[in-house]
């Protein structure tokens, strides 16, 4: 497994693998996840094995309690950034049980530290908030993120990295 920075030329898998894994409400505009990678390449990462994309993550720094919108771009990275925002880890069907998720979240999560936040938030969606419980998030709000997609609001304290 090869990890790397996404790139534009990822797009097309990405939202292969964005279709597979999420419902129709939840779909990210292309021109949303352009933006992130474009604003903050270290928090766009993704997973390669032979056959190509096996996972996504993205992540960014955001305003605490800022939930950002799946159809419109983020204009800027908040010059007031506070916390360490994971908006979204999928992996493809064809690699699931191979710990690449896991993987995943822990890359975005180490760039958080690295960046020196010490929180870090997330919208889980579809029941994901068992898999965000094992990295320390814990729910702190429920609502619909988008219709028919009942979802939580977590929260995770994060130790800052040894120097």
């Amino acid at each position: 497994m090869t990890y790397r920075s996404l790139t534009v030329a990822d797009l097309d898998q990405i939202r292969t693998i964005e279709a597979d894994v999420y419902i129709a409400p939840l779909l990210v505009s292309d021109e949303a996840f352009l933006r992130l990678m474009e604003l903050f390449p270290d928090g766009a990462v993704g997973a390669f094995d032979a056959q190509g994309l096996c996972g996504y993550a993205f992540g960014v720094p955001v305003v605490s309690g800022m939930t950002l919108d799946l159809q419109v771009p983020l204009a800027e990275i908040p010059a007031a950034a506070d916390v360490f925002y994971v908006h979204d880890v999928a992996v493809a069907a064809r690699c699931r049980g191979r710990g690449i998720g896991s993987v995943l979240a822990t890359r975005l999560l180490d760039v958080a530290r690295r960046a020196r936040f010490t929180r870090a938030e997330l919208v889980s969606v579809q029941g994901s908030h068992p898999f965000w419980e094992r990295f320390g998030f814990r729910t702190v709000r429920q609502f619909d993120y988008a219709p028919g997609a009942p979802s939580r609001v977590m929260v995770a304290e994060l130790e800052r990295p040894q120097r």
